[in-house]
């Protein structure tokens, strides 16, 4: 029987990974205090550039930490787009101000500029622009219409760590960028994220900020510590008469791991774990899972084109196509953090292949996701974004990561073809 495959569930740990995470589990003095959050904050500063870094345990509280610095009031609005995580909407919550929806553009999944100039009022004070699934969004475009409307631009990098426009690496558009290290992202490290800018007066903010949190609790740090090492075992024994299935189920049921969104954040509040640093030996994770950023982007785009010239027979961008492959503006590197495609048969062929032991994504089947989010409680309006709504309904996440091989790649194509 072929090995099970997988979309999500930690992708990119590998062995290294996991022996780094069991040596600082048991080295408890290095779970919270220790210099690698600002040695994570300097390598990337130095490498993507910008003036300054900012560490906090996940990306949610680095955007909610920007948000921060604009002295947001409860009638400001905070423009971004439908077709996202409910985190991004969350922060703009927590911040004190309230989301407003733009919707997205077919072919890239990305903001449509036409829908952000109807929706810009006086009440409107930032734009945070989102690179979906690694593929960059049109940022002069829509940067051009937030200065006209004096709007502070904030890039969401969570899905684009390595992307770039014009050989320009995204994050470094707009007055602030924030990225998220979380546990199916481009590097992992389960929970982390940073906020970046070149303004110095942001920074200023975002220092002070960042100096008045506090680091997480031992115990925490001990859960997020264990996950790799959990779901490492689990998709190992995944086929084993179900045994790696009953060791996600009970790790979850007993709060070993965390969950990526929690019930609270469903309903827009926010959870305990928010709010805080990043501690020592998550910032450990993520600076060893970025000494490997350049092979795995590049491992993405190698299988993003093995399911290109597969999918090719019936991949088309015209009417009446039974899929439509991934689409990028001219003069990008889009890293494929996902490889999405468009069909009106997601639902039955994700199905499908789940019965053959395919595992595929559903970033993102409701336009505030993940299911169950109450779309109300952060002022998502049904209709009031039509393309996204849409789009929600025909995603399809094929897998990209390291572990994929091209003989997979070719797998997942040929049942996926045979399926459609």
């Amino acid at each position: 029987m072929a090995r099970m495959i997988f979309t999500g569930l930690s992708p990119n740990v590998e062995r290294d990974d996991v022996s780094l995470a069991l040596r600082l589990l048991v080295a408890p003095w290095a779970w919270v205090h220790g210099t690698a959050s600002t040695d994570l904050e300097r390598t990337v500063c130095a490498w993507l550039p910008a003036a300054h870094a900012f560490a906090f345990e996940s990306g949610r509280t680095a955007l909610t930490a920007i948000l921060s610095t604009l002295g947001l009031q409860s009638d400001d609005e905070v423009l971004l787009q439908a077709y996202t995580c409910v985190a991004v909407p969350n922060a703009v919550l927590w911040s004190g101000a309230r989301p407003v929806y733009v919707d997205v553009e077919e072919q890239t999944f990305n903001m449509s500029p036409d829908d952000l100039e109807r929706k810009i009022t006086p009440k409107s004070k930032a734009l945070i622009i989102q690179h979906t699934f690694g593929n960059p969004a049109d940022v002069d475009h829509l940067s051009a219409i937030a200065k006209r409307h004096g709007l502070f631009v904030i890039e969401d990098c969570a899905h684009a760590l390595g992307s770039e426009s014009e050989g320009k690496r995204v994050g470094t558009f707009g007055d602030a960028a924030f990225f998220s290290f979380g546990r199916d992202k481009i590097i992992s490290s389960v929970f982390g994220g940073l906020a970046t800018t070149s303004r110095d007066d942001t920074a200023e903010s975002l220092r002070r900020l960042q100096s008045e949190f506090p680091l997480p609790g031992r115990g925490w740090v001990a859960r997020q510590l264990s996950h790799p090492v959990i779901l490492s075992v689990a998709k190992a024994t995944y086929d084993a008469m179900g045994f790696g299935k009953l060791i996600l189920e009970a790790s979850k049921r007993l709060h070993v791991i965390s969950k990526a969104v929690t019930p609270l954040e469903k309903r827009g509040e926010r959870p305990s774990f928010t709010g805080k640093r990043m501690p020592n030996a998550l910032a450990r994770l993520a600076l060893h899972q970025f000494s490997k950023l350049e092979r795995f982007n590049d491992h993405r785009l190698m299988i993003a084109g093995v399911y290109d010239r597969e999918l090719s027979s019936v991949a088309t961008s015209g009417p009446g196509r039974p899929v439509i492959a991934p689409a990028s503006s001219p003069g990008v590197r889009h890293v494929f953090l996902r490889y999405t495609v468009r069909t009106p048969h997601a639902e039955k062929i994700r199905r499908a292949l789940k019965q053959e032991g395919i595992l595929l994504g559903d970033w993102y089947d409701v336009p505030i996701a993940p299911p169950g989010v109450r779309q109300d409680l952060v002022f998502y309006r049904p209709g009031s974004c039509p393309v996204a709504e849409r789009l929600a309904t025909e995603s399809l996440n094929l897998p990209t990561d390291i572990h994929i091989t091209e003989a997979d790649a070719r797998r997942i194509a040929e049942r996926f073809l045979a399926t459609v």
